[in-house]
């Protein structure tokens, strides 16, 4: 009989998630894809950041809690109306692709599809999405501004799961989608590279937006038989080699025009960027990509993962945000390390899974948690990540 950490103990971690990502999926469906989110917090501070004295506190309090969200409690944080999210629906559907084809898949995909249609952004000309409220501080960013980021997982998902869904729908949103990140969202060819940017009025060369729009177009390219999409692509994923760091970090964005360098490095945004490298690369081949990603891979195991958890920077392990467990998984799992993919999901499980089909919001070091339940954040990514391990792992090793 195996013992230990051994195959038993696989297979026992393979049976708790796939009863986990079945409670997930039915828990979604059964509040059709709404919930509430910790970002609806910058839209009462828009709403207020404009009164004397409150105004300026509230600012304050964002900026200097918004690392430590995991003490405000649940019920402030749920306390706001139930919401439909893009960003969750395509996760949603991404995940929903990876189940097993049948009537339940194919009922929730339409349902999907039919959601992201009533929820393009009424900003744009072409479908694009984003978050809907305010948020980023007062009237920085209005209710439904699009985004690429946003957009790309939206679309991502469609893609995911275009064999679930009314191809001529879904092939029209995802050309409407592309025509948004090119002409609306806009670009920038410089000699480095090209840079896709985050959205309309927004001229910050963001590394992983852009290169998680590259890994899209590169797919896109492919199902629609664009070569100019591909070639875009590689451009996009050179900018990113050009601007990796000596270490193989990636800052979130370099100096530009008037913009300040951001230094902000963190393992869901890395992840973001190796995952767009590697679907770019597999399209083209590039050595210069290929050291990228594994310079990237590296900085990411030395600095941003603590044995079995994502650190929240490269200074900082707690606390922990399950957004980016769920992101470590996905990446783990597009590197091709299914070790690391199963330490991170065990981690998952244990620390993040309340039962019913639920993730919480965040762990603490000394074993306290926040219990809040977000839409976008915690069960749509969670969700991704729990059908995507199932599907990467063989039925030998599902025993």
């Amino acid at each position: 009989m195996m013992t230990g950490q051994g195959p038993a103990s696989d297979r026992d971690l393979l049976d708790r998630v796939r009863a986990a990502s079945d409670a997930l999926g039915n828990w979604l469906e059964q509040n059709d894809y709404a919930g509430n989110d910790p970002y609806q917090l910058d839209n009462i501070i828009s709403q207020v950041g404009s009164r004397p004295i409150i105004g300026p506190l509230m600012h304050f309090a964002r900026r200097t809690l918004k690392p430590y969200h995991a003490l405000i409690p649940k019920r402030l944080f749920q306390a706001a109306p139930a919401i439909v999210m893009p960003q969750a629906l395509g996760d949603s559907l991404a995940g929903e692709a990876r189940q097993p084809d049948g009537k339940v898949s194919r009922q929730r995909a339409a349902r999907l599809l039919t959601l992201l249609e009533d929820t393009r952004s009424p900003l744009a000309r072409n479908a694009a999405w984003g978050l809907p409220f305010n948020w980023g501080g007062t009237g920085k960013h209005p209710k439904h501004w699009p985004t690429t980021i946003t957009s790309t997982i939206v679309l991502t998902g469609l893609l995911d799961a275009i064999h679930l869904l009314d191809r001529d729908r879904g092939l029209a949103l995802l050309e409407s989608g592309i025509r948004f990140m090119l002409e609306e969202a806009g670009m920038i060819e410089l000699p480095e590279g090209a840079c896709i940017y985050f959205g309309p009025g927004d001229t910050r060369l963001i590394i992983n937006a852009s290169v998680a729009a590259a890994g899209l177009l590169a797919r896109a390219g492919r199902v629609l038989d664009r070569d100019e999409l591909v070639v875009l692509a590689g451009r996009a994923a050179l900018f990113a080699v050009h601007h990796q760091n000596p270490d193989g970090s990636w800052f979130y964005a370099p100096a530009f025009r008037d913009h300040p360098v951001d230094t902000i490095i963190d393992s869901r945004h890395t992840g973001y960027i190796i995952e767009g490298l590697i679907e770019v690369n597999a399209t083209m081949g590039d050595q210069r990509i290929a050291d990228a990603i594994g310079r990237g891979w590296g900085y990411m195991q030395a600095q941003l993962i603590d044995d079995d958890k994502p650190r929240w920077s490269p200074e900082q392990t707690w606390p922990i945000d399950s957004h980016d467990v769920a992101q470590s998984i996905m990446t783990a799992l597009a590197y091709g390390d299914k070790s690391l993919a199963k330490r991170h999901m065990a981690f998952a499980m244990d620390r993040f899974y309340a039962g019913e089909g639920k993730f919480r919001y965040k762990a603490f070091e000394n074993g306290n948690n926040n219990d809040a339940i977000f839409i976008r954040w915690t069960q749509a990514p969670m969700y991704k990540a729990t059908s995507k391990y199932l599907a990467n792992f063989s039925v030998t090793e599902r025993g």
